[in-house]
C-alpha cells in the first residue's frame, strides 16, 4: 500500500495489491492521486474530478479523500477547473519482486547448468554440453543408439525436451533390458519385503552413476549410499557395526557327523587309537596338526570343502563299513529288513512271526528271490519303485540254498571267504544262520537303498506298516549295529531329512546360504599358515554338545551346537579397520540377488542396425 498508516474509505484511495504499477507522485512524494494510473501505464490523474452535467449545469464531482466538491466548480465546457501536469506511474514493489525472483530463477539455472564443476579442473561445467564418457562396458553396448539406448527423451523434439524436464525420466527401465535378478527387479534388494516390511521400488541412478568416465567403478557405492535406508546406519566397522551372532558362522548343522574335538584331541593323538589296526596312524599324525590334511585349500572360496572321503576317512573307516553286514533273513528271528517285507511288527505275537518266517524259507527254496521281490512288490508305488535296488546281485541260487537250509534247521553252507558286494547264505558275523549282504564300502548302493528304503516308509498311508518302518529305519541307523555302520556319520541328516527327500540327506551340505553376505578364505589363507592358522578364526569350544545332537532320537537344529567357537567381530576388526584394509560396506555386502545378464538388447539394436 501507498499510505498503509492512513488506509480507509474517507481518507485514502481503494489500492488493489495486485496491480503491477503505482501512482508517479506517490511513488515521490507518497501522495498519490486518487486515481491512480490507468491499466496501460497511463497518468489517471491529470485532472482532480470527471464532472458530471446535471440539467444545464456542470458539477463537482471531486471525492471526499481528495478535498471535496472544488469552490470553483467545472469550467463551462464541463472539464475540470484543478488539472496537473501528468506524472510517470511507476512498478509497484510486487512487480519489482516478481522480476528479481524471476532473474534470480534465471540466474540460478544458468549456474547449476554452466556453473563449475568441484570436481573438475575447467571452469565451465562440461556437463552443460558433454554429460561425460560412460564406462568402457555401457560404451559398447550402447554405440549403437547412442543415447537414446538409456535416454527415451533423447530422440524428441525441442518440446519433448522441454516436456521432459519436468516429468520422471528414470532410466532404470533401460537397465532392467540387460540386467536382470532372480527376485523382483525394481525392489530394494530384490526382495518383496524387507524384514516383513513391503519393500518400496528403488531407481538405479540411486546408487549407481554413470557418465563418470571409461574406467569408473560403476558398482562401486559409497558407504553413505546405504546409509540413507538402513535404520541403523553407521560409518565405521571398526567402532559402530554390531557384533556377529554367538553361533556365526555356525548356525546350522551339517550332514556329517564329524566331531573334530574328539577327532583332534583323541583319534588323531592318543595312542590307544592311533596303534589300532585298520588305523592309517600316519594320516593321523599329519591331521593333528594340519587343516589342510582334511580340507583343500586349493579351490578355497566361501568355504574350505573337505576332500573327498577315500582320500581322508577311508583309512579308518572302510574296514568298519564292509564289516557291518545288512542281514536281510534269519530262520527265526525278525530282522528289520524281513519285517518290511512281511508287514510284521518285531513286537507282535511270536507265533505268527515264526509261522511266516516258515513260510518266507519255503517260498526262498522253491522261488529263490522272486519270492522276496514278489514281496516288495505289494507295497505303495513310490517304494515299489525302489525294491528292485533292495536285492541288486542276488542270485536265484543263494537264495534258494538259504530258504532250503532255513526250511531244514541247518547252517546253511556259505562261501568261506566273501568278497565286498556279495550275497551269501551262511553264518554271519553274529553267529546265526542268515541270509545277508557284505557291502562294498563307503556309499554301497544296496546299503544305501535299505535305508532310505525304510525312512521313505514311514511315509506308508498304512498305519501300521508305517511304524514298522519307523522301528526299521532306527535299526540300520544304529552308530553300532546298523548295515554299514551308516548311522555313524549320517544318522542325524537322515532322521532330520523329509522322508520323501531322504536321497539329498547323503550329501555334503556346503555354507548356509547368504546372498548378500560376501566371503572368500582364498585371500585370507594367503595371509596365515594354511596347515596351522586356520586357528586364528576357527577355534575349538570346550564347552560344546556337539555330539548330543548328533546322538539324539530326534535332533532337533535350534539345538545343534558346533564343534567350534563363533567368530568374532573383533578376529576381523585385526585388519578391517582404518589405515589397514578397506572395511566398507560393499567389502562383505551384495545389495542385489545374483545377477543375470540378458544380450537381448544388444541383439535387437544389431538387427535394427543391419536393417538400415
Amino acid at each position: 500500500m501507498s499510505t498503509p498508516r492512513r488506509f480507509g474509505h474517507e481518507t485514502s484511495a481503494y489500492e488493489r495489491p495486485v496491480q503491477i504499477l503505482v501512482c508517479g507522485h506517490g511513488s515521490m512524494w507518497r501522495k498519490p492521486c486518487w486515481q491512480g494510473p490507468g491499466a496501460q501505464g497511463q497518468c489517471g490523474g491529470t485532472a482532480e474530478c470527471i464532472p458530471v452535467r446535471v440539467g444545464d449545469r456542470w458539477e463537482c464531482r471531486r471525492p471526499k479523500q481528495a478535498g471535496g466538491r472544488c469552490t470553483e466548480g467545472p469550467l463551462p465546457d464541463g472539464a475540470c477547473a484543478h488539472r496537473h501536469l501528468p506524472c510517470v506511474p511507476q512498478s509497484s514493489l510486487r512487480r519489482r519482486r516478481g522480476r528479481w525472483s524471476l532473474a534470480a530463477l534465471v540466474a540460478l539455472f544458468v549456474l547449476l547448468i554452466l556453473g563449475p564443476d568441484p570436481t573438475a579442473k575447467s571452469v565451465i561445467n562440461p556437463a552443460a554440453i558433454d554429460p561425460g564418457a560412460l564406462t568402457s562396458v555401457h560404451a559398447g553396448f550402447t554405440r549403437d543408439q547412442g543415447c537414446l539406448a538409456c535416454h527415451e527423451s533423447h530422440g524428441r523434439d525441442a518440446l519433448g525436451w522441454l516436456a521432459a524436464a519436468f516429468r520422471n525420466n528414470d532410466p532404470s527401465a533401460k537397465c532392467t533390458e540387460c540386467h536382470d535378478f532372480s527376485g523382483p527387479v525394481m525392489r530394494a534388494h530384490n526382495l518383496a519385503a524387507v524384514a516383513k516390511v513391503p519393500a518400496g521400488e528403488v531407481s538405479c541412478v540411486r546408487c549407481h552413476s554413470e557418465h563418470r568416465g571409461a574406467s569408473a567403478a560403476i558398482k562401486s557405492v559409497p558407504d553413505t549410499t546405504c546409509a540413507n535406508c538402513h535404520a541403523k546406519a553407521f560409518d565405521n566397522f571398526e567402532r559402530k557395526h554390531p557384533a556377529f551372532g554367538a553361533r556365526y558362522p555356525y548356525v546350522r548343522p551339517g550332514a556329517i557327523n564329524f566331531d573334530h574335538a574328539k577327532h583332534l584331541r583323541e583319534y588323531f593323538s592318543d595312542p590307544r587309537h592311533t596303534k589300532k589296526p585298520n588305523r592309517d596312524a600316519k594320516f593321523a599324525a599329519l591331521a593333528k596338526d594340519k587343516c589342510t590334511a582334511c580340507h583343500a585349500v586349493e579351490s578355497a572360496t566361501r568355504e574350505v570343502r573337505p576332500k573327498p572321503y577315500a582320500e581322508i576317512c577311508a583309512g579308518c573307516h572302510e574296514s568298519q563299513i564292509t564289516k557291518s553286514e545288512l542281514v536281510l533273513m534269519q530262520p527265526e528271528r525278525l530282522t528289520p529288513a524281513a519285517s518290511m517285507l512281511l508287514g510284521l511288527d518285531p513286537e507282535g505275537d511270536d507265533a505268527v512271526i515264526l509261522q511266516r518266517l516258515k513260510k518266507l524259507s519255503a517260498d526262498l527254496a522253491r522261488s529263490g528271490a522272486d519270492s522276496l521281490a514278489a514281496l516288495a512288490s505289494g507295497l505303495e508305488v513310490e517304494r515299489k519303485k525302489r525294491a528292485p535296488a533292495l536285492l541288486a546281485g542276488l542270485g536265484a541260487q543263494t537264495a534258494q540254498a538259504a530258504g532250503a537250509a532255513f526250511s531244514a534247521g541247518r547252517m546253511p553252507e556259505g562261501p568261506a571267504e566273501l568278497p565286498p558286494g556279495s550275497w551269501a547264505a551262511g553264518e554271519s558275523a553274529e553267529g546265526n544262520p542268515a541270509l545277508f549282504y557284505r557291502p562294498t564300502g563307503h556309499a554301497d548302493p544296496v546299503v544305501r537303498a535299505w535305508n532310505e528304503f525304510a525312512r521313505r516308509g514311514t511315509l506308508d498311508k498304512d498305519e501300521a506298516r508305517a511304524g514298522i518302518a519307523k522301528t526299521a529305519s532306527g535299526a540300520f541307523l544304529d552308530p553300532e549295529t546298523g548295515p554299514g555302520v551308516c548311522g555313524k556319520c549320517h544318522g542325524a541328516a537322515l532322521r532330520t531329512a523329509a522322508p520323501s527327500k531322504v536321497e539329498a540327506a547323503w550329501q555334503y551340505v556346503g555354507a548356509v546360504h547368504a546372498p548378500y553376505t560376501r566371503y572368500s578364505h582364498a585371500p585370507h589363507l594367503g595371509l596365515v599358515d594354511p596347515d596351522a592358522g586356520c586357528t586364528v578364526c576357527h577355534e575349538l569350544s570346550a564347552q560344546s554338545r556337539y555330539a548330543k545332537y548328533h546322538g539324539a532320537e530326534k535332533p532337533l537344529p535350534a539345538n545343534y551346537e558346533s564343534n567350534f567357537a563363533g567368530i568374532r567381530k573383533d578376529a576381523c576388526v585385526e585388519c578391517h579397520q582404518e589405515g589397514r584394509v578397506r572395511s566398507a560396506c560393499q567389502v562383505c555386502h551384495a545389495y542385489h540377488l545374483p545377477h543375470q545378464f540378458n544380450l537381448g538388447f544388444r541383439q535387437k539394436a544389431l538387427k535394427e542396425g543391419n536393417k538400415k
